[in-house]
């Protein structure tokens, strides 16, 4: 019975110190770009059998990285969580970026905004005139 106990404090022990220092799950994404030079936008959640698609015009001015956060696996929903999208200056210059969502049954649904790239690379949105 001794050794019973003393093996659970030992077990009980080892989940404690792997809770406190061991590895974390939940780390953010390391980003191959300067993330204060890039526009940062969060796209909400896609309902299941939805498609989300972004383009550029013209290509050669930003980069597009869009990494999707994902659903906990004891969530079952019908839609994802979104994703954080980055627009990173590889040129100078203005481009049109258009996001367009399809879903199941639907009419596909587009919104367009302009982004300028600056000589530093800096990417901001431009205001309307």
């Amino acid at each position: 019975m001794k050794i019973l106990k003393g093996l659970a404090v030992v077990i009980i022990m080892f989940g404690l110190l792997s809770m406190l220092f061991g590895c974390k799950t939940d780390k953010k994404p390391d980003y191959p770009f300067d993330v204060e030079k890039a526009y940062y936008r969060h796209r909400s959640g896609v309902m299941a059998g939805g498609r989300y698609k972004i383009t550029t015009e013209p290509e050669n001015i930003v980069e597009v990285y869009s990494y999707s956060i994902p659903v906990p696996e004891y969530e079952a929903g019908m839609h994802d969580k979104g994703a954080d999208i980055y627009y990173v200056g590889i040129n100078p210059g203005e481009v049109t970026v258009t996001e367009t969502e399809y879903f199941p049954t639907c009419e596909p649904e587009s919104f367009s905004f302009v982004l300028c790239v600056d000589e530093n690379l800096c990417v901001f949105l431009k205001e309307d005139e």
